[in-house]
């Protein structure tokens, strides 16, 4: 089994890809046994690899962290296309480096045991989402006029008349307030 990142072959002994999907959901029993679920959505699938990389072929090792190191423009990380036959499987075409890498020596097997995650960049579910239209928000109103706060400040639009208590209401406020 093989593993590419743009191109460039992950080199090892042993190479294991294992991959996974995880899917979101919230338990809407409460405290009853009911079973019901509220689904919210898939979360980008993953691909954990595992791999032996011999102690002589410590050049293999070192360019596997130059992968992972690489950033793109503005300092984010790099998204590489991979080629692998899980991940074809799955529908993973393009990966970052999520997770970390450890690299843990065993002697016995004379090399590093080495571990990482590539995490789904662009994943369907992803371009789908964002594709999808927006809701337009509708603003609430309700029949009828609106309605200005009485001594406000305000004499209300051209064509509107206060009431005999509201007009008697503004003849003190002009009284007492000196207006006019």
């Amino acid at each position: 089994m093989t593993l590419l990142l743009d191109g460039e072959q992950v080199r090892g002994k042993n190479l294991k890809v294992t991959a996974n999907l995880r899917i979101e959901s919230d338990d809407l029993s409460g405290q009853t046994s009911n079973t019901d679920s509220a689904h919210k959505g898939f979360k980008p699938k993953t691909l954990a690899v595992t791999l032996l990389i011999p102690f002589v072929d410590e050049a293999h090792l070192r360019n596997l962290m130059r992968l992972a190191e690489a950033t793109g423009t503005g300092g984010q990380l790099k998204t590489y296309r991979v080629v692998n036959d899980t991940a074809s499987a799955f529908g993973v075409r393009q990966v970052q480096f999520s997770d970390g890498v450890s690299a843990r020596e065993d002697d016995s097997l004379r090399g590093w045991l080495v571990q990482f995650t590539l995490s789904e960049k662009l994943s369907n579910p992803e371009r789908v989402e964002t594709r999808r239209a927006g809701k337009g928000v509708t603003q609430q109103g309700a029949p009828g006029q609106s309605v200005t706060a009485p001594g406000a400040g305000e004499t209300g639009s051209p064509g509107q008349e206060l009431t005999g208590f509201e007009a008697t209401l503004k003849k003190l406020d002009n009284y007492l307030g000196g207006g006019a």
